[in-house]
């Protein structure tokens, strides 16, 4: 049953991808604004697995499996996540990124895998929302330039979604939020020096890692 239920978070994640696909292109949105649907929503399949999934090494096919298929659409440029202004790994990354969570923590761990999911999906995803409509004030490392504005999206979102993962799993509500304050923090500083779509990498694992290790 639990390889029919991989298989089932497939065919849901596939149904919520071509629904914001459709939505995009029914509204005209801009396909990097449709990117960044797909990054939020898709950080939630961590709670379909957990639910339905018992052993780790089930709950990582699914990610294997849309790690190859968005290879596959990257290099052919297809769908609109990847009609962006330059050539992004960031799809890669991303279910790659997950893979190594559920990996580390998703049988002794599962605050971890969440809490740098969500930081992930949330987090990441609304600091790009953010500073691309609302951007004005923006920094550079190298050729990456970044907005403070999307910086501060950042950190509010990893704040609330990491407070709410740990009062979740039941953390006393002091720790749950002088502990989301401070990897928010760090959360937004890996985001905001990392090379770019390395982020997708860095922050869910060095969020998961502190969280396991730490709490």
């Amino acid at each position: 049953m639990e390889w029919i239920a991989a298989i089932g978070t497939i065919v849901i994640v596939g149904i919520v991808l071509a629904g914001l696909e459709w939505t995009g292109r029914k509204i005209q949105a801009q396909p990097e604004t449709v990117r960044k649907w797909i990054h939020i929503a898709v950080g939630h399949w961590v709670f379909l697995a957990l639910a339905w999934i018992d052993q780790w090494y089930i709950a990582i096919v699914p990610l294997l499996f849309f790690t190859v298929v968005n290879l596959i659409t990257l290099k052919r440029g297809n769908g609109q996540m990847n009609q962006v202004e330059r050539i992004s790994y960031g799809t890669v990354y991303y279910p790659v990124a997950l893979a190594l969570l559920v990996m580390l923590f998703f049988e002794q761990e599962p605050m971890a895998l969440v809490a740098g999911s969500m930081v992930l999906a949330w987090g990441d995803g609304l600091a790009a929302l953010v500073g691309k409509r609302f951007g004005k004030t923006f920094y550079t490392r190298g050729k990456i330039k970044r907005s403070f504005e999307g910086s501060i999206a950042m950190f509010l979102a990893s704040f609330l979604v990491l407070t709410v993962t740990f009062l979740f799993y039941e953390l006393p509500s002091w720790l749950a939020v002088s502990y989301g304050f401070l990897l928010a923090n760090i959360a937004t500083l890996i985001e905001a020096v990392s090379y770019r779509d390395t982020d997708n990498l860095l922050i869910p694992l060095t969020i998961g890692a502190l969280v396991a290790f730490a709490l």
